[in-house]
């Protein structure tokens, strides 16, 4: 049975946001509440719609019954294409075989198919898949995954975009007394820093700062829908009160971004933190290294300059190429 939703007196086309996580990981969850808004933002005839990650291998068959043509179906973005996430991938060919006659876009996705055996394979059916529908777009988050897409696959629409977060403006409007290092360091398999480093850079931040709390943007519990805005806010307003942030997280260092707030970043086993860096080089007070011996001076310079508040224009401006494929 078709389910038609009605709203102002008529039918509305939907627009399904598809691959929502309730998982841990905050920059995941800040991903999802900037895509929901540039949608309702934009997409202002469309009906918005959540399908959750979790739910996507059962509940995405029934769906296809109340999914017409002219309904526009976005994957949700981040860093996950690739084989290092393989579920996430999988489903995402899933529900490209299922709705070849719907318009589908990968919002701004970081590509990461690792150089072994199973990441080429795996890329090698990405390839297959993508390749047979004709309505697919594709968006990269920075230069190097735009690159690699238009080189694995040719016969979809590529373009590149910042990551959706900095379609965020999460800056205090008022003057406020900020304190302290904030350290968003991640535990997982793409850390590259080691405890010794961590405790390195502790020491020498604390000729700096009276002040020194470390974090991470992915901890604890999974965060349902209900919780998912009081989280990020939560995580925000530590930015919005210190002095300077380190981290090794991206999203680490575009929550910085999006708050004003002096940052510096550090990479990560991929390109993703390098590459998304420079598409926030305007802002000055966002800073990447490589070369933990070189916090020190960035520090120096972070601490000692005034910097303009955050604007998200830039974001904004290029957005707008997806409403350029899309219609």
């Amino acid at each position: 049975m078709k389910v038609i939703i009605y709203e102002q007196g008529g039918y509305m086309k939907k627009a399904v946001l598809i691959g929502v996580p309730h998982h841990n990981n905050l920059g995941d969850h800040a991903i999802t509440i900037a895509e929901r808004k540039y949608l309702k933002d934009n997409f202002k005839e469309y009906k918005y719609y959540e399908i959750s990650e979790e739910t996507l291998e059962t509940c995405i068959e029934k769906v296809k019954n109340v999914i017409d043509e002219e309904d526009i179906l976005f994957l949700h973005g981040g860093g996950n294409l690739g084989d290092e996430y393989l579920y996430v991938e999988e489903g995402r060919r899933k529900v490209i075989q299922l709705f070849p006659n719907n318009r589908i876009v990968f919002l701004p996705q970081t590509m990461y198919f690792s150089d072994t055996k199973r990441g080429k394979e795996e890329l090698e059916k990405s390839k297959k898949i993508y390749s047979q529908h004709n309505k697919l777009l594709i968006i990269a988050r920075e230069d190097v995954s735009y690159k690699r897409m238009k080189e694995e696959f040719k016969n979809n629409k590529i373009i590149k975009t910042p990551d959706i977060v900095t379609y965020l403006d999460k800056s205090d409007k008022t003057k406020q007394n900020r304190e302290g290092l904030l350290m968003i360091l991640r535990n997982d398999v793409e850390s590259n820093l080691s405890k010794e480093q961590i405790d390195k850079i502790c020491l020498m931040s604390k000729k700096y700062f009276s002040k020194i709390e470390i974090n991470d943007t992915a901890k604890g519990n999974g965060i349902s829908e209900k919780n998912r805005d009081a989280k990020i806010e939560e995580m925000l307003n530590k930015y919005r009160k210190a002095q300077l942030v380190i981290t090794d997280r991206l999203h680490g260092m575009i929550f910085a971004a999006i708050t004003s707030t002096p940052c510096i970043a550090l990479g990560n086993y991929n390109h993703k933190i390098k590459a998304c860096s420079k598409t926030l080089e305007h802002l000055g007070y966002i800073q990447y290294i490589e070369d933990i011996d070189k916090i020190e001076e960035q520090i120096k310079y972070l601490i000692s300059v005034n910097f303009d508040k955050y604007s998200n224009e830039f974001a904004t401006e290029q957005l707008k190429q997806i409403l350029e494929e899309v219609f």
